[in-house]
């Protein structure tokens, strides 16, 4: 699977939708996460969905080896990781970058994609990156994460204003849901992710994931 194209159609669906005049009526308001407004949920989508790949590629490749195997492997270690000030830390980077407001923060948003769909040309999918933490991966497989972080929290967007959920390419949908099973699995056990599909009252607290 070609999870470049992937990973770039499913950021050209995130401009869009965080330019929905929708979008911007609410910037100032609650969104559906807590302690996180709307302008600070479709920074993070921004950020986290999109431009931040470019930040790790601009570093360089690692001279280190990898320290997760796939997608779903760096979910959970990432999870693993997590802290109350990761993520305050990630709510105070979103609404920073929603103090630009939702023209700008589109306008950035389109020039940095532009320069990434140029920059992603000219790489091999198997090529090491170095992330969050200094972790270690392909940047296949850390493009596959950032389809999850584009899925679920368009759909956290489109809860927060009322909105239907915005165009999205199926087979990004398909990564996202993949890289999720994986993570279940890994976390609770294919018994559990067994009964948590197809056997109601008899699962165990697998979902969610994230």
């Amino acid at each position: 699977m070609d999870l470049i194209r992937l990973f770039l159609d499913g950021a050209r669906s995130v401009v869009p939708a965080i330019g929905d005049p929708a979008v911007g009526e609410a910037w100032d308001r609650p969104s559906v996460l807590e302690d996180q407004l709307v302008g600070g949920l479709a920074g993070h989508l921004a950020r986290g969905g999109v431009w931040v790949v470019a930040d790790f590629l601009e570093a360089g490749t690692p001279a280190n080896p990898l320290d997760f195997e796939t997608p779903g492997q760096y979910i959970v270690g990432a999870i693993g990781a997590a802290s109350a000030s990761a993520h305050r830390a990630n709510r105070e980077t979103g609404a920073a970058i929603a103090a630009l407001h939702q023209n700008e923060l589109v306008g950035q948003l389109e020039g940095r994609l532009a320069s990434l769909e140029d920059a992603l040309s000219k790489i091999d999918p198997c090529r090491l990156v170095a992330v969050t933490g200094g972790k270690v991966l392909r940047i296949a497989d850390y493009l596959a994460t950032r389809l999850v972080e584009q899925v679920v929290h368009l759909d956290d967007l489109a809860r927060s204003v009322g909105h239907d959920p915005w165009p999205y390419p199926e087979q990004g949908r398909d990564v996202a849901i993949a890289v999720g099973l994986e993570a279940a699995r890994l976390l609770r056990g294919q018994q559990a992710v067994l009964r948590a599909l197809f056997r109601g009252g008899f699962a165990e607290s697998t979902f969610p994931v994230i």
